[in-house]
């Protein structure tokens, strides 16, 4: 993937985009996934939550399935390149990541969101590295 360093953040919470739903957000909450810049680790500090964490982090999973947050963009674009960073995970990371997207009108809701049947995959299952800036192209 070359020049993804030119691309626009359709996602990122500056430009409007939004953490809508998630299943799990047991260790720290979803809108971070969204906010600029890679993760900061922060040795001593803690919230209500537990150890403090820069990232979307949700409990291991000890059942079948997988974790899922839905996402709305800020601003309308091509979805050409994601990336999954893993800073600061070591060895609690997942181990592959897959993304669908649909598009739909602004005042849809997350519960509609989840029912749509045109959502597609433009990323299938991939592996991911911890303490890593995973980035793909997308199909």
């Amino acid at each position: 993937m070359t020049g993804s360093s030119t691309f626009v953040d359709l996602a990122a919470e500056r430009v409007g985009g939004i953490a809508m739903a998630a299943n799990d957000e047991f260790f720290a909450p979803k809108e971070n996934i969204l906010k600029e810049g890679r993760g900061v680790f922060r040795a001593d500090e803690y919230t209500e939550r537990g150890k403090w964490m820069d990232g979307w982090e949700t409990r291991r999973r000890r059942e079948p399935g997988h974790d899922w947050c839905l996402v709305k963009l800020g601003i309308p674009g091509v979805i050409r390149a994601v990336t999954i960073d893993t800073n600061h995970f070591r060895g609690n990371h997942p181990e592959a990541c897959s993304l669908e997207a649909c598009e739909a009108s602004s005042e849809v809701d997350a519960t509609a969101l989840e029912t749509l049947e045109s959502w597609v995959v433009i990323l299938p299952e991939s592996p991911l590295e911890g303490h890593s800036e995973n980035r793909f192209g997308v199909i």
